[in-house]
């Protein structure tokens, strides 16, 4: 179901990046730091960058598509810095816009 909307689509986009996030932050940078695995940075790193930028294409096509105004993408761009801030908003917002889609539907 929810990967039939281009905005499901993005939601899991989001999620994604989101775990990446936290993986890099909470068990790449201390692996690393401990001595125990100082590749896991690069790994998770790259992981990291790759859904990011795959976010960014998600969000802009999604601006463009849904016709969103800009404090919305400009919002998420900052929110995805935040550990879990994705979570939080899409547990906030991207719900309640997905369950008023299926409604008109």
């Amino acid at each position: 179901m929810m990967l039939r909307s281009m905005l499901g689509r993005f939601r899991l986009m989001l999620w994604l990046q989101g775990i990446s996030y936290v993986l890099l932050l909470f068990v790449a940078f201390p692996l690393r730091d401990a001595g125990i695995m100082p590749q896991a940075v690069t790994w998770f790193g790259n992981l990291y960058g790759f859904l990011f930028l795959m976010y960014l294409l998600f969000m802009v096509s999604l601006y463009t598509v849904q016709k969103w105004r800009l404090r919305r993408p400009i919002a998420l761009f900052f929110i995805s810095f935040i550990p879990l801030g994705n979570m939080i908003y899409d547990f906030f917002v991207f719900r309640k816009i997905a369950r008023e889609s299926v409604n008109k539907a």
